[in-house]
């Protein structure tokens, strides 16, 4: 079964990341990507969301708010094993995670990008 691992967190925290920290976060986010395909999770698909376009030029979000900001969709047994992968996932400092169990029809085991549109 797929669940939607949504990750949340406050964009400021992201502006005032440095370049180093953005990279350690990156190489983290890899890091828990090769522990899923390690342990036999299908990765159907994970992505750092960009902002809106419709937002750019906007003031970015005040401290205390949450915005979706990446997310990863993994096929798993079960809801406890999604609660336990997303226990493992990098979150900045303010960010959280929210498990969502995806009711779509199953994908087939093409490889992310593949999919017809």
């Amino acid at each position: 079964m797929e669940y939607a691992l949504l990750v949340y967190g406050q964009e400021t925290d992201w502006d005032r990341m440095t370049p180093e920290q953005r990279e350690a976060r990156f190489t983290a986010n890899r890091a828990f990507g090769r522990e899923l395909a390690e342990a036999g999770v299908r990765i159907a698909y994970g992505a750092r969301l960009a902002r809106p376009a419709a937002a750019e030029g906007e003031a970015r979000a005040a401290d205390g708010v949450l915005e979706v900001g990446g997310l990863w969709v993994i096929d798993v047994p079960s809801e406890q094993e999604a609660l336990g992968w997303a226990a493992k996932l990098p979150l900045s400092e303010s960010g959280r995670v929210e498990v969502r169990r995806c009711d779509g029809p199953p994908r087939t085991n093409r490889p992310v990008g593949t999919e017809k549109r």
